[in-house]
Protein backbone atom coordinates (compact mmCIF):
# COMPACT_ATOMS: atom_id res chain seq x y z
CA UNK A 1 0.00 0.00 0.00
CA UNK A 2 1.16 3.50 -0.67
CA UNK A 3 1.42 6.19 2.00
CA UNK A 4 -1.74 7.90 0.67
CA UNK A 5 -3.75 4.72 1.33
CA UNK A 6 -2.59 4.59 4.96
CA UNK A 7 -3.48 8.22 5.63
CA UNK A 8 -6.99 7.54 4.36
CA UNK A 9 -7.37 4.64 6.79
CA UNK A 10 -6.24 6.77 9.71
CA UNK A 11 -9.02 9.31 9.22
CA UNK A 12 -11.72 9.13 11.83
CA UNK A 13 -15.38 8.93 10.84
CA UNK A 14 -15.98 12.56 11.92
CA UNK A 15 -13.24 13.61 9.49
CA UNK A 16 -14.98 11.84 6.61
CA UNK A 17 -18.62 12.57 7.42
CA UNK A 18 -19.93 16.12 7.21
CA UNK A 19 -22.84 15.55 9.59
CA UNK A 20 -24.27 19.09 9.55
CA UNK A 21 -24.46 18.78 5.76
CA UNK A 22 -26.39 15.52 6.10
CA UNK A 23 -28.89 17.20 8.43
CA UNK A 24 -29.14 20.18 6.09
CA UNK A 25 -29.85 17.87 3.15
CA UNK A 26 -32.52 16.04 5.14
CA UNK A 27 -34.17 19.38 5.97
CA UNK A 28 -34.04 20.55 2.34
CA UNK A 29 -35.61 17.27 1.16
CA UNK A 30 -38.39 17.73 3.70
CA UNK A 31 -39.01 21.31 2.53
CA UNK A 32 -39.19 20.14 -1.10
CA UNK A 33 -41.68 17.41 -0.17
CA UNK A 34 -43.82 20.04 1.60
CA UNK A 35 -43.82 22.43 -1.37
CA UNK A 36 -46.07 20.38 -3.63
CA UNK A 37 -49.78 20.87 -4.22
CA UNK A 38 -50.93 17.76 -2.34
CA UNK A 39 -48.10 16.64 -0.06
CA UNK A 40 -48.09 12.97 0.88
CA UNK A 41 -48.55 13.06 4.66
CA UNK A 42 -47.25 9.52 5.14
CA UNK A 43 -44.08 10.40 3.23
CA UNK A 44 -43.63 13.57 5.31
CA UNK A 45 -44.10 11.61 8.53
CA UNK A 46 -41.52 9.08 7.37
CA UNK A 47 -39.10 11.89 6.54
CA UNK A 48 -39.54 13.39 10.02
CA UNK A 49 -38.85 10.02 11.65
CA UNK A 50 -35.77 9.69 9.41
CA UNK A 51 -34.65 13.15 10.54
CA UNK A 52 -35.20 12.10 14.17
CA UNK A 53 -33.13 8.94 13.72
CA UNK A 54 -30.32 10.99 12.15
CA UNK A 55 -29.84 12.90 15.41
CA UNK A 56 -27.19 11.19 17.57
CA UNK A 57 -28.51 10.32 21.02
CA UNK A 58 -25.44 11.98 22.54
CA UNK A 59 -26.94 15.31 21.42
CA UNK A 60 -30.19 14.76 23.37
CA UNK A 61 -30.85 16.95 26.37
CA UNK A 62 -33.60 16.92 29.00
CA UNK A 63 -35.67 19.49 27.17
CA UNK A 64 -35.52 17.46 23.95
CA UNK A 65 -36.64 14.31 25.77
CA UNK A 66 -39.57 16.26 27.26
CA UNK A 67 -40.50 17.68 23.84
CA UNK A 68 -40.44 14.22 22.27
CA UNK A 69 -42.71 12.84 25.00
CA UNK A 70 -45.15 15.70 24.35
CA UNK A 71 -45.44 14.47 20.76
CA UNK A 72 -47.49 11.50 21.97
CA UNK A 73 -50.99 12.76 22.66
CA UNK A 74 -54.14 11.10 23.89
CA UNK A 75 -57.21 11.72 21.79
CA UNK A 76 -60.79 10.81 22.59
CA UNK A 77 -62.87 9.53 19.71
CA UNK A 78 -66.45 8.26 19.56
CA UNK A 79 -66.72 4.52 20.00
CA UNK A 80 -68.41 3.54 16.74
CA UNK A 81 -69.19 -0.14 16.93
CA UNK A 82 -70.80 -1.81 13.97
CA UNK A 83 -72.77 -5.00 14.01
CA UNK A 84 -73.15 -6.57 10.57
CA UNK A 85 -72.36 -3.21 9.00
CA UNK A 86 -74.97 -1.33 11.06
CA UNK A 87 -73.85 1.28 13.59
CA UNK A 88 -74.80 0.26 17.13
CA UNK A 89 -77.00 2.78 18.97
CA UNK A 90 -75.97 4.70 22.08
CA UNK A 91 -78.71 2.90 24.05
CA UNK A 92 -77.06 -0.42 23.22
CA UNK A 93 -73.70 0.93 24.38
CA UNK A 94 -75.24 2.12 27.68
CA UNK A 95 -77.12 -1.15 28.22
CA UNK A 96 -73.91 -3.21 27.82
CA UNK A 97 -71.66 -0.77 29.74
CA UNK A 98 -69.57 0.02 26.68
CA UNK A 99 -68.04 3.51 26.86
CA UNK A 100 -69.25 6.03 24.28
CA UNK A 101 -65.72 7.33 23.74
CA UNK A 102 -62.38 5.63 23.66
CA UNK A 103 -58.88 6.96 24.02
CA UNK A 104 -56.26 6.46 21.37
CA UNK A 105 -52.64 7.54 21.27
CA UNK A 106 -51.64 9.69 18.32
CA UNK A 107 -48.19 10.91 17.40
CA UNK A 108 -47.69 14.51 16.31
CA UNK A 109 -44.92 14.27 13.71
CA UNK A 110 -44.74 18.01 13.14
CA UNK A 111 -44.24 18.60 16.87
CA UNK A 112 -41.34 16.13 16.64
CA UNK A 113 -39.87 18.14 13.76
CA UNK A 114 -40.20 21.29 15.87
CA UNK A 115 -38.50 19.53 18.82
CA UNK A 116 -35.59 18.59 16.53
CA UNK A 117 -35.26 22.16 15.26
CA UNK A 118 -35.30 23.47 18.84
CA UNK A 119 -32.58 20.97 19.81
CA UNK A 120 -30.39 22.01 16.87
CA UNK A 121 -30.94 25.64 17.85
CA UNK A 122 -29.82 24.93 21.43
CA UNK A 123 -26.74 23.22 19.98
CA UNK A 124 -26.03 26.40 17.92
CA UNK A 125 -26.21 24.47 14.67
CA UNK A 126 -28.77 26.69 12.95
CA UNK A 127 -27.00 30.03 12.97
CA UNK A 128 -23.62 30.54 11.40
CA UNK A 129 -21.42 32.59 13.66
CA UNK A 130 -18.72 34.64 12.03
CA UNK A 131 -15.75 36.22 13.72
CA UNK A 132 -15.51 39.93 13.17
CA UNK A 133 -12.16 41.56 13.73
CA UNK A 134 -12.07 45.23 14.57
CA UNK A 135 -9.02 47.40 14.18
CA UNK A 136 -8.14 50.16 16.60
CA UNK A 137 -6.32 52.00 13.87
CA UNK A 138 -2.94 51.61 15.54
CA UNK A 139 -0.21 49.84 13.67
CA UNK A 140 1.48 47.67 16.29
CA UNK A 141 4.96 46.86 15.13
CA UNK A 142 7.13 45.84 18.03
CA UNK A 143 10.30 43.87 18.00
CA UNK A 144 10.06 42.59 21.58
CA UNK A 145 7.50 42.18 24.33
CA UNK A 146 9.30 44.95 26.25
CA UNK A 147 8.60 47.39 23.40
CA UNK A 148 4.91 46.46 23.58
CA UNK A 149 4.80 46.96 27.36
CA UNK A 150 6.59 50.33 27.07
CA UNK A 151 4.05 51.40 24.46
CA UNK A 152 1.18 50.43 26.74
CA UNK A 153 2.76 52.37 29.61
CA UNK A 154 3.06 55.43 27.36
CA UNK A 155 -0.66 55.13 26.46
CA UNK A 156 -1.57 54.95 30.15
CA UNK A 157 0.45 58.12 30.88
CA UNK A 158 -1.26 59.98 28.02
CA UNK A 159 -4.69 58.95 29.37
CA UNK A 160 -3.80 60.20 32.86
CA UNK A 161 -2.74 63.62 31.54
CA UNK A 162 -6.03 64.21 29.74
Amino acid sequence: MSEADYSDIQLEMKDRLNYPLILETTMKNFKQAMNVDNPNINKLNTMIIDFFTDIPSSWYDKEFADDVQKCVKTKRIPNKIRWSGVLVSEKYLERHNIPKDREIKVFDYFALKNAIINLLDRLNMLVRKEKIEQSTGKNLKFETIDDLIDSMDDDDEENEET
